[in-house]
């Protein structure tokens, strides 16, 4: 049995993982008695070893491991060698890092830059009150930290904005600037040194060394594709590492410090391929730090699991959606897929598109999925509204269908044929794609690129496929059509189904859009099933819908819309008393002088948090001259005096 890297540890702040392999499968009761030996011996945590709940059974396993004092190598080498022995193990790596990310050096650097003066402090007006009240946000998304198989791990969302640039691309592997903040120049802060960092790799790497230049903070990873046998339990491998990368950039000195907001690693099983990724990664490293040392743990990884290829992985929307099997339609959507690199671009534009397709056509080690994503981003880099490039890419689409009629292509294909003004076959397409996400794509582009010829488009909008949409993605398309062609949004919303659920949907939707479409988006709100009172923001989004249907009705001079609305919102408004204040500038509007002083008593009754702006409001002006007017107002300030 050979045993790889087992050295003392140097540093107290020495931190690893130990990986075995066996000879044969274990199940789940010999991979606990395995880790509970080693647990027993000091070499690791019992509790950080536990198999995963699935009971799988594995010939690769992976934890972490405490590296040993100088006096303590031979008794983890004896117990190695027992395990070894017991559970018929081939070989065992140990893997370690001895250093950290110094994040109280950050922290300081971060209140300094706080308590720094502003130039521009005081230069700027305060911005002038808005119009419309609050919009429903979505709430801050879950931290994720997490990866099956791997160790337990620790997160929490991000607690500094910053931006890690890296100015200095040299290749000493001295330290570099970065820019915390605002003009904060310093160095990359390590507590024993930087990691271990690589350059260079025995294997393909992709986006290399121009990630560097490129790094964004906001989305940083990898993706690699494995080579060899494959044997059961090596994602357990990938996790094992992953956990190693994030554990430098963690400072268990300091709660406070939070070094990014999530971080996942997604596994493809099929395609013996990983994504390793990170969002807000607001750590003191450099962007050159940060990319060799994750190189150095790819490499180390290439130590144990032979990797065929490998790409820095920028980690946006599309990617995830990629990663976690969003592709809906596809023969395997359920299933994550990660493209880990494309040699086919590199033989596309090195020997051109006749020699890149041959290739593809040849080659056993990508899978014909692979191949399809492969083609697809090839086609994306030509550009669509030019009729040449835009040739390329549709030949390149449809050869990608030919390898996987699933794939995201139609999607594709169908913006390049609306982009050449072919919307009858744009449209024959999505009605026969995999997918009904292409009729929604191929509705919005069309709105966007011929907003005056959507008639057709719409009819792919049926029942079916509209209950089968997200509704967020209907949302998304009618703040699209209301934009781009609004002759044609009352039709969109007209066919949009009566479910209660759309109502804080298109409620934050109309804050996107020009006063005339976001009436008519508020408008399709009131007509929804009305959410319960204890629906939380539904409810909310319902009623601030009937006040701020009424503001716009009035601004666009629809006196008789506006009063209308104001009746209405009256069951409302003690919920939310801006509904008086709204109603009041629409009855004053009509005349009914009456009904408005009657909605301004009402306002200040429920306690309306801005009261005092009806006393002055430009549109209540019929109201000023009336003694009962200001009546209602003395009596509202004798009785606050009397409160305080």
């Amino acid at each position: 049995m050979e045993i790889v890297g087992l050295e003392p540890r140097r540093s107290d702040l020495a931190r690893g993982i130990v990986i075995v392999r066996s000879a044969q499968l274990l199940d789940a009761s010999a991979q606990r008695a395995l880790w509970s030996a080693l647990g027993t011996a000091g070499v690791t945590e019992p509790s950080e070893a536990e198999t995963d709940d699935d009971d799988r059974a594995r010939q690769w396993l992976a934890a972490p491991w405490l590296p040993p004092a100088p006096a303590e190598v031979d008794r983890q080498r004896a117990a190695f060698v027992a395990v070894g022995a017991t559970f018929e193990l081939d070989a065992i790596w140990c893997v370690k890092v001895e250093t950290g990310i110094d994040g109280v050096a950050w922290l300081e650097l971060a209140a300094t830059q706080a308590q720094a003066p502003r130039a521009s402090e005081g230069d700027e007006p305060a911005a002038a009150p808005a119009e419309v009240v609050e919009a429903i946000f979505e709430p801050e998304a879950e931290v994720l930290y997490s990866a099956p198989d791997a160790p337990a791990g620790e997160a929490a969302e991000r607690g500094l904005t910053s931006e890690a640039d890296d100015d200095d691309d040299d290749d000493d592997g001295g330290p570099e600037d970065l820019e915390l903040g605002d003009g904060v120049a310093l160095e990359s802060r390590w507590r024993n040194g930087p990691p271990p960092l690589e350059r260079e790799v025995v294997f393909p790497i992709e986006r290399y060394p121009e990630i560097i230049d490129d790094y964004d903070w906001e989305s940083f990873g990898i993706a690699i594709k494995l080579s060899g046998t494959a044997l059961a339990g090596e994602e357990s491998v990938i996790n094992a590492f992953f956990a190693l990368w994030l554990s430098a950039y963690q400072d268990e000195r300091v709660d406070e410090f939070e070094p990014f907001q999530r971080a996942d690693v997604v596994h493809d099983r099929t395609h013996r391929a990983a994504l390793m990724w990170v969002e807000r990664f607001a750590v003191p490293a450099t962007a050159a730090d940060q990319v060799h040392f994750l190189l150095w743990i790819v490499a180390r990884i290439n130590d144990v699991l032979p990797v065929t290829w490998a790409r820095f992985d920028g980690v946006d929307e599309s990617v995830k959606s990629r990663a976690l099997g969003a592709a809906a339609g596809s023969a395997a959507s359920d299933d994550p897929f990660i493209l880990a690199g494309n040699p086919l671009r590199d033989r596309f534009r090195r020997h051109g598109e006749e020699a890149a397709l041959a290739w593809a056509v040849a080659q056993s080690v990508w899978s014909r999925r692979e191949l399809a994503a492969m083609l697809i981003e090839v086609a994306l880099l030509h550009d669509p509204d030019d009729a040449g490039t835009a040739a390329v890419a549709e030949r390149l689409l449809r050869r990608s269908l030919v390898f996987d009629p699933g794939s995201e292509a139609s999607g594709y294909l169908a913006i390049v044929l609306v982009r050449q003004r072919r919307l009858g076959e744009a449209i024959a397409l999505a009605r026969g794609a995999p997918s009904r996400d292409v009729r929604l794509l191929v509705v919005g582009e069309i709105a966007e690129r011929a907003p005056g010829e959507l008639d057709t488009a719409l009819e792919l909008l049926d029942p079916q496929t509209l209950a089968g949409t997200d509704l967020e993605e209907l949302c998304d398309l009618v703040g699209g059509v209301a934009r781009h062609a609004p002759a044609y949004l009352d039709a969109l919303l007209e066919r949009l189904p009566d479910d209660r659920a759309l109502v804080p949907l298109l409620y934050n939707t109309s804050f996107s859009v020009e006063r005339p479409q976001a009436l008519a988006i508020l408008r399709k709100v009131l007509t929804l099933p009305p959410p319960s009172r204890d629906a939380g923001e539904a409810r909310t989004a319902l009623v601030m819908a009937w006040n701020n249907a009424c503001i716009h009705a009035h601004a666009l001079g629809d006196y008789p819309l506006a009063v209308e609305l104001a009746d209405g919102g009256q069951p409302y408004g003690a919920e939310n008393p801006y509904i008086y204040h709204s109603a009041a500038c629409a009855y004053a509007a009509v005349g009914d002088i009456d009904r408005a002083l009657e909605q301004v008593a009402r306002a200040i009754e429920h306690e309306y948090e801005h009261a005092e702006k009806m006393e002055t409001d430009g549109d209540l002006a019929p109201l000023h001259s009336d003694p009962r007017f200001t009546a209602l107002f003395r009596d509202w300030r004798t009785r606050r005096a009397d409160l305080n």
